[in-house]
């Protein structure tokens, strides 16, 4: 029994209750106010305004610089897509090459003469220019036919395209675009 009487002993000591004098429980702690700054009408206006002014700020650089990336005009585009076009000329078998050229100048006469170009073959497209005697590629057809006419043998009918030729193509092309890019003062 001894060692029932020292753990009932021990057990009595080992209390996690605080005796009664270390037992202090204090009221709740005042409210702390924080001192707000009175905002008078004319600050909230101002920070409205402005924060519409840096709004209004960036909207305009936002238009501005959005201006700087508007669409290029179908010379613009097609003399561009020339310069690649010559830059890769070595790495392009001689159909890919007239394939590309002629595309180029076709796309450029839809942007730039509202003609399908690029939906009709060579022929189709010349007899539908001859049928329109007012339009402005009238007087550079014979050049336009040349040209289209050595693509086509280079596309279709295996025809090899040395250095030369290729510089020629290109050359024709710039020429005819460059020819027909601004409007003429009688149409």
């Amino acid at each position: 029994m001894s060692w029932i009487a020292l753990w009932i002993f021990l057990a009595g000591n080992l209390s996690a209750q605080a005796t009664a004098d270390a037992e202090d429980i204090r009221g709740p702690k005042p409210l702390i106010e924080i001192p707000q700054s009175e905002k008078s009408p004319v600050t909230l206006w101002l920070s409205l305004g402005a924060s519409a002014l840096l709004l209004g700020i960036a909207v305009a650089l936002w238009r501005k610089q959005s201006g700087k990336q508007k669409l290029k005009t179908p010379r613009e585009l097609a003399l561009s897509a020339l310069t690649q076009l010559e830059i890769k000329s070595d790495e392009l078998s001689a159909e890919m090459f007239a394939n590309n050229a002629a595309q180029t100048v076709r796309q450029y006469i839809a942007g730039r003469f509202g003609i399908a170009a690029p939906r009709r073959t060579t022929e189709e497209f010349f007899e539908a220019l001859a049928q329109s005697k007012d339009s402005p590629l009238i007087s550079e057809s014979q050049h336009l036919q040349q040209f289209l006419k050595s693509c086509d043998l280079a596309k279709f009918a295996a025809s090899q395209l040395n250095t030369k030729d290729r510089v020629e193509l290109i050359q024709a092309a710039r020429d005819f675009i460059t020819t027909t890019a601004n409007p003429s003062p009688n149409h």
